[in-house]
């Protein structure tokens, strides 16, 4: 029987980088109308986590702000469906019940 993710998280001495599986990608772009429609429970700890690393690295531009766009497969810019968290939906993508 293969191992379920919480076996193989607890069992890893890198868990980020097992989450992230192969990919090459540097960064984690999580769109925030996905965040704020999980419930309030993992929002708080999703906040807790993320003031937790603030108080731990100093890791913001001091000038400047990353931004991100979406692009197509072959590159070229498109209108990114989740960007819209004060009135965006994202309910069609749910794969689980709350």
């Amino acid at each position: 029987m293969p191992k379920t993710f919480m076996q193989e998280l607890e069992e890893s001495n890198e868990p980020l980088n097992l989450w992230f599986e192969l990919s090459y990608a540097q960064y984690l772009t999580v769109p925030r109308l996905v965040m704020q429609s999980m419930d309030i429970e993992w929002q708080r700890k999703m906040a807790l986590l993320l003031q937790e690393l603030d108080e731990t690295f100093d890791w913001r531009p001091r000038e400047g702000r990353y931004f991100v766009r979406l692009r197509d497969d072959r590159g070229r810019f498109q209108d990114a469906p989740l960007a819209d968290y004060r009135r965006g939906n994202c309910e069609h993508l749910r794969i689980r019940s709350r």
